[in-house]
């Protein structure tokens, strides 16, 4: 069964992969411009798009866009934290691009994208839902899905980011993707049932779901880096 706001969600994710493809491909940095004003024109669709339809058409389809964008919203806001501690404390990914705030935080572009993709990461696991999958199927098939796409993101966006910094030795890569990432994604959404446990609020399963994402992320780092598997 078709939803009206599907064709929107979809249009953004195949825009989204395009954008990334573009941050690879075009020498724009050779022209002096920064790289991270490619995200902006997509960003600006999805934002404009869903924008429109959660403000025209509120009760669109039950308001699994808004309840998704929500998700988005408080799962980046409580992961940014340990995306701080990576980049400016440890130093394990530098960014090479900044935009509105200039080195001061993570990039606002990349902010707004990730809200975007987690966006676009619940809305698939609700619809998988809603297409008859059991809830851990649905969320096993949403976390292969985000762990494969992280790397396939991580390695297109290497315009906008270092990754590995200070040479630590010993930290497996998939095409310079280090592979605590594709890891992390796929036991972060592979617990999708757990963050909706007794159907809590959209805001509330995004918040457990930036918490875990962190603790693993900085866990699976820590092991690789102390114990040098």
């Amino acid at each position: 069964m078709s939803l009206k706001t599907d064709k929107a969600v979809f249009t953004v994710a195949l825009t989204t992969i395009l954008t990334f493809l573009l941050v690879l491909l075009l020498p724009i940095r050779s022209v002096g411009i920064r790289t991270i004003w490619l995200l902006y024109p997509n960003l600006l669709l999805a934002i404009g798009w869903f924008g429109y339809l959660i403000y025209r058409h509120p009760e669109l389809d039950e308001g699994i866009l808004w309840n998704s964008v929500l998700f988005g919203l408080s799962a980046t806001a409580t992961y940014l934290p340990m995306d701080w501690l990576f980049s400016k404390k440890v130093r394990f990914i530098i960014y090479r691009s900044s935009d509105f705030l200039g080195n001061v935080t993570t990039p606002i572009g990349l902010i707004l994208t990730w809200v975007i993709l987690a966006t676009l990461t619940v809305y698939c696991y609700q619809r998988l839902q809603m297409s008859g999958l059991h809830h851990f199927i649905a969320a096993g098939i949403t976390g292969i899905i985000t762990s494969i796409g992280s790397v396939g993101m991580y390695g297109f966006g290497k315009e906008l980011w270092i990754w590995n910094e200070l040479r630590v030795e010993n930290i497996p890569q998939i095409a310079s993707v280090p592979i605590f990432m594709p890891i992390t994604f796929l036991l972060t959404f592979t617990l999708f049932p757990y963050y909706f446990y007794r159907k809590q609020h959209h805001l509330i399963a995004g918040i457990r779901c930036g918490l875990f994402m962190g603790i693993v992320m900085f866990l699976s780092f820590l092991v690789l880096w102390k114990f040098q598997i």
